[in-house]
């Protein structure tokens, strides 16, 4: 699991993730998206439903947070934390705690994508390559095919 953390300037978000959509995102961040909706939206080209997805997290952890509050938001976090598991959940930043939580692995591989500076930062076991190939999934055909992502140059990915 690697946990995925953007920062657009108006949110962050985080969730828990794979290889694949995280190079979905990569790829996302090829069209310089200036905010989340728009990497989502990029990404989505090259996995089907992976906004939707994201979207339809987020607003869970919204309605969880409206009706038990953010105490229970910190007891989850506290309790993988405490356990050294990885977080699995997916949230937006409210506070100190879920900023630590987004920012700071416990158990896992973690990265941050900074829309406004441009970044992306991996742990060490993640690579990320600048420029690659993508197998394009969209539903579970036999034939995806590959494409081409590149990012801009003035995108840089560092190690966390």
């Amino acid at each position: 699991m690697i946990r995925i953390t953007i920062q657009d300037g108006q949110q962050t978000i985080s969730f828990p993730s794979d290889e694949q959509a995280l190079l979905c995102l990569v790829a996302g961040c090829s069209v310089n998206p200036k905010s989340l909706a728009e990497l989502l939206i990029a990404s989505d080209i090259y996995q089907r439903g992976i906004a939707a997805a994201v979207m339809a997290d987020l607003m869970e952890f919204d309605k969880t947070l409206r009706r038990e509050g953010p105490d229970f938001i910190h007891a989850l976090i506290s309790q993988a934390q405490e356990q050294r598991q990885p977080l699995d959940l997916t949230f937006q930043v409210v506070d100190e705690v879920t900023a630590q939580a987004a920012t700071q692995p416990v158990a896992g591989e973690m990265v941050l994508i900074d829309l406004l500076l441009q970044t992306i930062r991996a742990s060490a076991g993640v690579h990320i390559p600048a420029a690659g190939e993508i197998r394009i999934r969209a539903g579970e055909t036999a034939r995806n095919p590959k494409v081409t992502y590149i990012l801009p140059q003035n995108w840089t990915v560092q190690p966390l």
